[in-house]
Parts: structure tokens; sequence; C-alpha cells
């Protein structure tokens, strides 16, 4: 087994439009669709094979985590039935959504059905008022670090549709303790990777510390909190270090009470970019 049969349904699977079950062909669903005409049986089939495949990103209720929220009856890459069995067999190119290859096409199908049936779910309830969260994060030194709606520096990552890709335990874990969990990405050439590193470099001009923007067996560039993006050479690096499970981001836990963390997670809840 490789590591691409145990991965799931990744940070690329965000909402577009069809629904799960009873609707017309010209609502996203063809007659060549099986998830329509699927039983109990098959959808038990389908929730115990996305627990294999997909739940360690997405969630075992397909509520988010890693990954983004499927309980949502629109998924951006997917017009109908037909392009999510592709989307869950090949995966999404330049993306970190891999395809699978374990499941045969019974089993993917299986597995489709039961993520419609996901989008039948209500949306999880925002803990706090969004409006008095967009007030702090505007206050706070978010934007220094995120772009959010075209705004703020680019240094941690995009905010715009965060709604979309993570639930609320996830955003405020992230919030309270950021080194706990660090967004993955997937490369062609080593596989799943850490897709915001912290990287310490130590030159003869001086010290530095950022996120790793790229990296070969040569050279390593990173980008440092104001932005800057420095390259190095590895051989004339004095020391290069990677400091894994460590965020540059700082942690909120004491400086947000239990309400402003409830209304800064309902404001990142309530990005969902233009769906």
């Amino acid at each position: 087994m490789t590591w691409r049969t145990t991965l799931c349904l990744c940070t690329a699977l965000l909402l577009t439009p069809a629904t799960w079950a009873n609707q017309p062909e010209d609502n996203g669903q063809s007659s060549a669709s099986p998830i329509p005409a699927m039983n109990e049986t098959d959808l038990a089939a389908g929730r115990q094979l996305f627990s294999v495949h997909c739940a360690r990103c997405h969630g075992m209720q397909g509520d988010g985590g890693e990954g983004p929220s499927l309980q949502r009856a629109r998924l951006k890459h997917v017009s109908d039935d037909e392009s999510l069995f592709e989307v869950i067999n090949d995966g999404i190119q330049g993306t970190g959504m891999p395809g699978t290859w374990a499941p045969n096409d019974d089993e993917i199908w299986q597995i489709a059905g039961f993520v419609r049936s996901l989008g039948k779910l209500p949306e999880e309830p925002m803990p706090g008022d969004p409006a008095a969260g967009a007030i702090l994060y505007a206050d706070s030194a978010c934007a220094t670090c995120h772009i959010s709606r075209g705004q703020g520096r680019g240094v941690g990552p995009e905010l715009t549709e965060v709604g979309l890709r993570r639930n609320a335990e996830y955003l405020r874990r992230s919030l309270t303790n950021p080194d706990a969990d660090s967004p993955m990405l997937d490369s062609q050439i080593t596989g799943r990777i850490n897709g915001f590193l912290t990287v310490r470099a130590v030159a003869s001009d001086g010290e530095y510390e950022g996120l790793r923007v790229s990296e070969d067996e040569f050279s390593v560039q990173l980008r440092d909190l104001r932005g800057t993006i420095h390259s190095f050479e590895k051989s004339q690096l004095l020391r290069y270090e990677k400091a894994f499970g460590h965020s540059l981001m700082p942690g909120y836990l004491t400086v947000l009470n239990n309400q402003n963390t409830d209304d800064l997670v309902s404001y990142l809840m309530s990005l969902k970019g233009d769906s």
C-alpha cells in the first residue's frame, strides 16, 4: 500500500452545484450515475470506505479538519456525479487532492454516494458573532501575515475561503495552539509535505527565520515575517535547520477570552470566498 491509498479527499475538494438524491438531470446528475438508486447498504459501505480513505483529512463525519468540510451541497470541483467520481479516483492536479488507487469503481461510487449524502446535513453552527470577530481580526496582527479578500500580507495561509476548508474545532486550535497543526501539501516529487514549515538559516551576514518557500538538495528559499524572500546556497550556510512542530504564528490562548475566541472563529467560518 502506498501513501496515496490512505489519503482522503483533500484541501482542494471545495464546494460546487449538486445535491445528492432525487434530482433531475439538469441539476448535476446524469442517467449514468448510480448514486440516485443507492440504498442504505450502499451508503453504509460508502461510509466505511470514507472512514478508511478520507476521514483522516475530512473527519469521520465529513465536517472537515485538515481537509475541507464536505457537509455542503455545493462542491467547487464537482459539477455532477461523474466529476465527483473522477476527483476521488484521479485527484486534482496541482492541488493537495491526490487520487486513490485501492478502491475499485463500485467502491468509489459508494464513497461518492456517501459524500453526496453529507451535503444534506446542516452546516456547522457558529459559536459566536462573526461581526464582532471581524473587528477583532482587523484590530489584531492577523492581516500582517494572512491575506483575506485581497487584503493583508501573504506570509501565512490564504484565509479568503478558510470557512470552506476548516471546521470550528480546527480553527479554534489554530488560534490557541498553532503548533498543533500545520497545513500539508502534496508534491509529485516528495509526496506529502509540510506546506508552512518554519526554517532557520545562519549565514555569514546574520541569522534568518521564516517559512520555507522552496527547497532542493542545493538551495533553500524562505520568506520572513515582513514578506521578504531570502535565497541561500546550502553549502554557504553555517547552519540550517527545520523547526518541525513550530509555527511562526503566535498562540492567542492567553490573549483572547472565550467569547473573543468564539467570535474570531465565527468570522473565519464566514470566509467562504465567492460561494
